[in-house]
């Protein structure tokens, strides 16, 4: 996922996108797939794109007006892994982190990433380990290590983070 719709903007057909991927990576796709949770809606074909200082503005060919934009609000834009731009050296796509999972320096297991919520100030991931969830905050302070390749995080828990309270 790289974005999902929140809304449509003007009569015309053109939505508004809550980006999860980099600007510049929508001005060089020319189709997505949009899904609503598991319902398919199918290939878009990106006519327009618009970066403002409001966001990120999409006009897809055969959405012409808002009643067409209305009926995309809340799908989700997806594309293929080929399409990604490659990450910048020590960067990562979420993608490519859930279901990774999660040991302390010492090699405890904490379990695995399920989740990526993203908030103003920073990612802070769901780790899971059964029943048992954790949030943990994708910052410097924390995050010692994100091995892709090897499938595995290691991350500093600072005091405090994993504390249990009772």
């Amino acid at each position: 996922m790289i974005g999902e719709i929140v809304r449509s903007h003007g009569l015309h057909g053109t939505v508004k996108v809550r980006v999860v991927a980099e600007m510049e990576q929508f001005s060089l796709l020319q189709k997505v797939q949009l899904q609503r949770g598991a319902q398919k809606l199918g290939e878009y074909v990106i006519e327009r794109v618009q970066i403002g200082n409001d966001g990120l503005f999409i006009k897809f060919q055969g959405v012409n007006d808002r009643d067409q934009a209305d009926l995309v609000r809340g799908a989700q834009l997806m594309i293929g892994f080929e399409e990604c731009l490659p990450a910048a050296p020590g960067q990562f796509y979420q993608f490519e982190i859930v279901g990774l999972p999660v040991f302390t320096p010492s090699g405890q297991l904490l379990g695995e990433i399920v989740e990526v919520a993203r908030y103003p100030a920073n990612d802070v991931w769901v780790i899971r380990n059964g029943e048992e969830e954790k949030l943990i905050p994708a910052v410097d302070a924390v995050v010692q290590k994100v091995d892709v390749p090897n499938r595995r995080v290691i991350i500093n828990p600072i005091p405090g983070l994993l504390d249990e309270v009772g």
